[in-house]
């Protein structure tokens, strides 16, 4: 059963065996009616894959869905998860633990792509999963036991879209159809089968036909359901054939079933007949088809894959062989899907994925197929040869091997072996007799009468041989190295020398013989040179390449083409010479190739065939294109030597066997691919973030940095020739060509709207752009946007204010201290007015005052009585008070002034100290104190200073301590300590408050009090 087998694929990712044998089909473009060859006369097609496996990116090589998404990127389902690829890379989608937003199991057996662009997977355990293209997250449908209205299972093999919208699901379950809330299911009963949505089986296939119609396949049958609801059986003609469906598809009116016995085609009387017999056994399980739009149709089975070229034409197997080159890679084939481009898509349970473009057609290949007998013997083939049939191909191969191929069938007969070396040059003549050039030998070979002669066996004059050709004169002509050219009679062989002009030693060094409108052309390393059949010579020709090595050449219908290292030439004949007319150097797009071969084909084009590939002149477009495994030529290494057929169809040798390709035919118009914005990156807080694009303006943070832009243009035929441009609009200032990398980065954007234009072109197309083009905006920084904007015309009015306001007070400042100075210069004027003042009035009232103290003291010396000498005595102690003021006010003005100078002399301290003792000795007795002097031994003896000054500093402070202490003592300490002098006076009187200490030393200040009321204030002040 194929639910069996399926499940087995699925669990175990089995394989199975390969089959064997090649094919393909026509090419598909349009030719016109000149070029037209005959189908019978065509190449076998031999499709060549590019192969997509674990190593490329895929994360399993088990690939069981296919699907190609509206951009045009190209999804798989695999036994490994979803695999997305735009052509370069392939991004991964799997089940992540605790995470609801990924896959709900990696295993997905289908996939489509819903009108709105989302893609939908199903898969055994999977469930049913979509994924949002926008939001880059899976939505999961899954079966609830305890929900009626939920999956009826888990086990999803089929997922389809009808038109009106509806998801369409195939479980093992049976079918159910998704409400349009998308929060449950319908489970869709078969009135066929039963009333019991489970009696429809396990619903492996859905197809949905252009009207509208579902198919769906179980393992109880295949049925329709027409729009209104009712369900058709479809019926096999043959009672006995299987109708468990493995997938249901169709093109119009055709609708074809892959079943596990064989493919079926629906009739339009309904009935299923078997398709492919007896080349597709009835007992294959067939998986897939699909008819692209060339009308190929191919049929993918577990056992290989099948091909018919041409409706009502034969099917042929596809070769099975993965280990060679070009063949798919692996033998079970899952599903097959033509993309946009006409690119054929297959997914192998056992090899990955492989692809054929869609000008796969245009060559076929013929190369050693392990196993197989009826295949050439060797991978490689040094040279080729036209059959004179017209038909048939000879092909030389190493170590001296040789087949002959009919390319239209195939087939191959195995000729010669075991020649000497390898085969180097071969021609068959109008007798049916083979002439092989190998390594040191020539033979003539009669494959009618199986006869083999060689050429000059002792080697007498021709050593060297390699390449034969038919000249003029019914004679067989060889290239040599380094011999020039011999000729040989074809019936007796001997060998003679042809005479040649020498202008150099190259001539000898033979490149290419030709036989063309009855003039044998040679070319040599030397130049172009003809043969002269009146003086029987081989002369220069006037005019061409002389001196320089000639690599290939080829006539067209104006002159001829040659090739050589440095360019491709076109010359005119003209008489007997050539006129140089056209030089396609490497500033014109000449590819430097060393070349083995030209062919002109009917449209004036020219193939050049090389080492390093096969590449096409235009010369009406001056244009080169070279040809890969996209068109179909799975090896371009070629070797010297090609057949041309009279079908026209052409057949070189190369490195991995022989090509045959029709050079006149045309390549069919390109599909314009899609272009689409893939991924948009930045750098934000140092991790790669991406960004949505579905709306735009895409926004750019102003912290973000690096952003990055990736585009994709999904071409497939050659991916890596697909080509970019980018143009960021006020950024460039024109198209910045980027090649094949589709991607762009900009770092260092200031703020401001940008479109972003970008083009593109795949391998056979022309430029295609953007529908509309990226608009993006980078946000500006918060200090430069227009709140910020407006806080910082706020913050500049309110600067000038407070500048305003600073400068107002700053003027007023200034008012204050010029009348502050002002007034200190009025106050200083008034000072030393006062001063002088006091100095004036002090001097004024000196002089009458000593003479008041005179005449006391005189008083005081006559007889007087008790009273009068009271009164004296209260006269003359006034008169030394007023004269102690006069003093102190008229040394404060000398301070004030300036005037007052410290003059140092010589003195004695204890002196100085004694002489103050003396002086206020009598006034503390007279109190009742107690006037002590105390003098360290450490003073010195004579010190140098204003003994005067010292002397008055010493008596007030002793004076005031005198007046203000009512009992007690007073004590005068003189000291010596770190090298100062030091005077201390203390007393036993009140003392002074704190408050009163810092007014001590102020003019006329005096403490409050009783006892403080006596005296000016002025002796600390001096």
């Amino acid at each position: 059963m194929s639910v069996f087998v399926l499940g087995l694929a699925f669990l175990l990712g089995a394989s199975a065996p390969s089959g064997a044998s090649s094919t393909a089909s026509p090419s598909s473009a349009p030719v016109p009616a000149q070029a037209m060859h005959a189908p019978d006369a065509a190449p076998l097609p031999t499709p060549q894959f590019r192969r997509y496996g674990i190593d490329d990116g895929l994360p399993s090589s088990s690939v069981y869905a296919v699907a190609q998404d509206r951009h045009g990127a190209i999804w798989f389902g695999t036994k490994g998860g979803i695999a997305r690829f735009d052509g370069v890379h392939f991004q991964i989608f799997r089940h992540i633990e605790n995470d609801p937003d990924s896959l709900y199991n990696n295993e997905i057996s289908s996939l489509i792509v819903d009108r709105q662009g989302n893609i939908w997977a199903g898969g055994l355990d999977a469930g049913l999963n979509r994924y949002d293209t926008a939001s880059g997250k899976f939505t999961h449908w899954k079966h609830d036991p305890t929900d009626p209205r939920s999956l009826t299972s888990d086990r999803v093999w089929v997922v389809t879209q009808t038109p009106d919208g509806a998801i369409w699901v195939g479980t093992s379950e049976g079918l159910d159809r998704m409400l349009p809330d998308e929060r449950g299911f319908e489970h869709v009963t078969n009135p066929l089968l039963g009333l019991n949505s489970h009696d429809f089986g396990t619903v492996a296939a859905l197809y949905v036909d252009p009207q509208g119609r579902l198919w769906a396949g179980s393992d109880r049958g295949v049925f329709r359901r027409d729009t209104d609801g009712n369900f058709v059986r479809i019926k096999p003609v043959d009672p006995e054939q299987s109708m468990d469906a493995w997938r249901i598809d169709g093109n119009g009116d055709e609708v074809r079933i892959a079943t596990e016995r064989g493919l079926l085609m629906v009739g339009a009387d309904g009935l299923a007949r078997p398709f492919g017999a007896p080349v597709i056994p009835d007992d294959t399980n067939v998986m897939t088809s699909t008819r692209d739009a060339a009308g190929h149709l191919w049929i993918g089975t577990q056992r290989g894959m099948y091909l018919q070229a041409r409706r009502d034409g034969p099917v042929t197997e596809v070769i099975d062989q993965p280990l060679l080159y070009g063949d798919l890679p692996g033998s079970w084939i899952w599903q097959t899907l033509v993309d946009r481009e006409g690119g054929l898509w297959v997914t192998l349970l056992d090899g990955g994925v492989g692809y054929l473009a869609p000008g796969w057609n245009s060559f076929s290949r013929f190369t050693h197929i392990p196993d197989d007998q009826n295949s050439l013997r060797d991978s490689v083939a040094t040279t080729m040869a036209g059959g004179r049939d017209g038909r048939h191909v000879w092909v030389g191969e190493r170590e001296g091997r040789i087949d002959r191929l009919d390319p239209a069938t195939g087939s191959v007969e195995h000729i010669l072996s075991n020649l000497r070396g390898d085969v180097l040059g071969m021609t068959e003549d109008n007798h049916q007799r083979l002439w092989v050039a190998l390594q040191g030998s020539l033979y003539r070979y009669d494959y009618v009468h199986d006869r083999l002669d060689q050429v000059d066996p002792q080697g007498a004059k021709l050593k060297r041989p390699l390449e034969v050709e038919s000249g003029p004169d019914g004679k067989m002509y060889a290239r040599t190295f380094g011999q020039g050219i011999l000729r040989i009679d074809p019936e007796t062989l001997a060998v003679s020398d042809v005479a040649m002009d020498k202008p150099n030693e190259k001539v000898m060094l033979g490149s290419q013989m030709m036989l063309y409108k009855g003039t044998f052309w040679y070319a040599s390393d030397g130049g172009m040179m003809r043969l002269d059949q009146a003086h029987d010579r081989f002369v220069m020709v006037p005019g061409g390449p002389t001196g320089d090595p000639v690599d290939a050449f080829d006539f067209d219908r104006t002159g001829i083409w040659v090739a050589t290292e440095n360019a491709l030439l076109h010359y005119h004949v003209q008489g007997q010479g050539m006129v140089l007319d056209q030089t396609v150097d490497a500033t014109h797009g000449w590819p430097s190739l060393k070349a083995v071969d030209l062919d002109v084909d009917c449209f004036g084009r020219v193939w050049v065939f090389t080492h390093d590939g096969l590449w096409r002149f235009n010369p009406q477009k001056n244009t080169f294109h070279q040809l890969g495994l996209q068109n179909g030529l799975a090896n371009g290494e070629f070797a010297r030597g090609y057949a041309l057929l009279p079908s026209g169809n052409l057949y070189a040798a190369t490195f991995g066997g022989v090509a045959g390709f029709d050079p006149d035919s045309v390549d069919a118009p390109p599909v314009p691919p899609t272009l689409s914005i893939t991924q948009i990156t930045v750098r934000r807080k140092g991790v790669e973030q991406n960004l949505a694009f579905g709306s735009q303006p895409v926004k750019i943070g102003w912290h973000d940095s690096q952003l990055h832009i990736q585009a994709r243009v999904f071409s497939y035929i050659d991916p890596w020739a697909n080509q970019y441009r980018f143009r960021l609009n006020g950024f460039d200032t024109d198209w910045v060509d980027r090649d094949n990398h589709g991607e762009r980065e900009f770092t260092g954007l200031g703020s401001g709207d940008y479109t972003l234009d970008i083009m593109a072109r795949g391998a056979d197309g022309g430029w295609v752009q953007l529908d509309r083009p990226l608009h993006f905006r980078v946000q500006s920084p918060p200090w430069l946007r227009w709140w910020a904007w407006l806080l910082y015309a706020g913050l500049a009015i309110a600067v000038a204010l407070l500048s305003l306001l600073a400068w107002r007070r700053r003027l007023a400042h200034q008012h204050r201290m010029q009348l502050a100075e002002q007034r200190h210069q009025i106050a200083e004027q008034a000072s030393a007015a006062k001063s002088q003042f006091l100095a004036t009035l002090s001097h004024e009232i000196r002089t009458p005052m000593t003479g008041v103290i005179g005449m006391a003291e005189l008083l005081l010396s006559t007889p007087l009585n008790s009273m009068q000498r009271e009164y004296a005595e209260a006269m003359q102690r006034a008169s030394h008070v007023l004269l102690k003021l006069l003093n102190d006010a008229l040394d404060l003005a000398r301070i004030e002034a300036g005037k007052l100078i410290l003059e140092s002399a010589p003195f004695d301290v204890r002196c100085l100290v004694q002489d103050v003792e003396r002086l206020q000795k009598g006034a503390a007795h007279a109190k009742g104190l107690t006037l002590s002097v105390q003098i360290d031994a450490g003073v010195p003896m004579s010190l140098i200073g204003d003994a005067l000054r010292i002397q008055q500093v010493l008596f007030n402070l002793v004076n005031n301590a005198v007046k203000f202490t009512e009992r007690g003592s007073i004590a005068i300490h003189l000291g010596w300590l770190d090298d100062y002098l030091w005077l201390d006076v203390s007393d036993t009187g009140p003392g002074i408050s704190e408050t009163s200490r810092v007014r001590l030393f102020r003019r006329f200040e005096q403490d409050e009090g009783p006892q403080r009321s006596i005296g000016s204030g002025l002796g600390l002040a001096i």
